[in-house]
């Protein structure tokens, strides 16, 4: 009886053994990306994870914290369109790594102050990292192909949530028990060991070997005249409306970034680990569908999923309002996560073929960086709406949501 099935242990390591097979098949580089941000996801999602509750024991309220979020939004804006064109001009790895140095500085710093002047700084290097984004944004895609790379992205993002479930329950454990510069600690000990993993890091255009050198030697035009050239074609009303759908959307989450632990805070407890476990199982429902999301867009066709998503995601969000518990939140977090972000590798991949692929860390880098602005507005009026009214500030927030289906619905072919 307490015997174990041959067939059942045999069927654990054939799929064990596919699944090695199929990672060790990826090119180096690739699964290096990926690990990298494995990591650094622990890092970035272990520290925000008690970054709120750690914000409120200083004394500052919802309209303080959205401004923090908006200096670092508003940071991130600008530096997430010049990354963008700097990494197109003058090499993607030089980009990421910059962005992964300014992540690094501003642990280094929040396990140093506490002052509103330190936290103001912090929120402008966190904003700098942003620089980082386009120029991977970039590098997956030189490393992937069309028929698999909302797949690829899919993984990249799955490992990612995986970080983004234990990260915050270790985070707000070691803060209950030990103080909160324990996480801030370990925080800091994983950026840097990306730093230098991402050391060894090569770039991949795409071309083959000779195209990319016949690309380097060749005179890249002014930035300004780059933007010009890529928004001339018949595809501009495509990529503006995409930049709008990237502003609606940034606006969205920053908001929701201030709303959602304030609510948490205020209706349920104010510990860190009740905002690290609202933040896991968000997490966790995003884990669960962005691969399963992202094959479904390679097959069925990137429409298909983000308009479904698109229309689930708003109805389920309501269910926050109308939550008693914080169990019942976090349950209710997790199927919208699970509706909203499914459809994230079907985006990412649409805003990556949206343009030659000459052009992606710039128009990655316009992307990001109108989200940003999104976020800084978002942020700013997220506090200053839920200062006024809690209510209200969750029904704007899902109407802007909900209104996103819209330009997706007119951007996106049908496949």
């Amino acid at each position: 009886m307490n015997e174990k099935s041959p067939v059942g242990t045999g069927a654990v390591s054939t799929f064990g053994g596919r699944l090695v097979s199929y990672w060790t098949s990826l090119d180096y580089n690739l699964r290096l990306i990926m690990v990298i941000g494995l990591i650094e996801a622990a890092s970035v999602n272990g520290y925000i994870a008690v970054l709120m509750p750690y914000y409120r024991a200083l004394g500052f309220d919802s309209k303080i914290v959205g401004s923090f979020n908006s200096v670092q939004n508003m940071v991130g804006m600008v530096l997430g369109m010049a990354g963008g064109l700097l990494a197109d001009t003058f090499g993607r790895k030089r980009m990421y790594m910059l962005g992964q140095l300014a992540r690094t500085l501003a642990v280094t710093l929040l396990l140093m102050t506490g002052s509103f002047t330190g936290l103001i700084i912090i929120a402008v290097l966190r904003g700098m990292a942003t620089i980082q984004f386009p120029a991977q944004s970039a590098l997956l895609a030189g490393y992937t192909s069309r028929r698999n790379r909302a797949t690829m992205l899919g993984v990249f993002q799955t490992l990612a949530q995986l970080a983004a479930v234990v990260a915050p329950i270790v985070a707000g454990i070691g803060a209950e028990v030990y103080g909160v510069k324990v996480p801030f600690a370990a925080a800091l000990i994983l950026s840097v060991s990306a730093v230098f993993l991402a050391i060894p890091l090569k770039e991949r255009t795409g071309h083959t070997l000779k195209e990319a050198q016949q690309e380097s030697e060749r005179a890249r035009p002014p930035f300004a005249s780059r933007l010009v050239q890529m928004f001339s074609g018949p595809r501009r009303w495509i990529l503006t409306l995409l930049l709008l759908a990237s502003l609606v959307n940034g606006t969205a989450n920053g908001a929701t970034n201030i709303i959602l632990p304030f609510t948490v805070m205020d209706r349920f407890s104010s510990a860190y680990t009740a905002m690290s476990n609202v933040q896991a199982f968000f997490a966790l429902g995003t884990m669960l569908v962005l691969l399963l999301g992202g094959r479904l867009a390679d097959v069925k066709g990137r429409r298909t999923v983000v308009m479904t998503s698109g229309v689930v995601f708003p109805v389920l969000m309501c269910g926050v309002l109308f939550v008693r518990s914080l169990w019942q939140l976090c349950l209710v977090g997790m199927l919208i996560t699970m509706a909203g972000n499914i459809s994230s590798p079907a985006i990412g991949a649409a805003y990556m073929e949206a343009v030659e692929e000459k052009d992606r860390a710039t128009f990655a880098g316009l992307h990001l960086g109108l989200n940003s602005l999104g976020m800084a507005l978002g942020s700013f009026l997220g506090g200053f709406s839920y200062a006024l009214n809690p209510l209200g500030s969750w029904i704007w927030v899902i109407a802007l949501f909900s209104s996103q289906v819209i330009v997706y619905h007119i951007v996106l072919p049908r496949e």
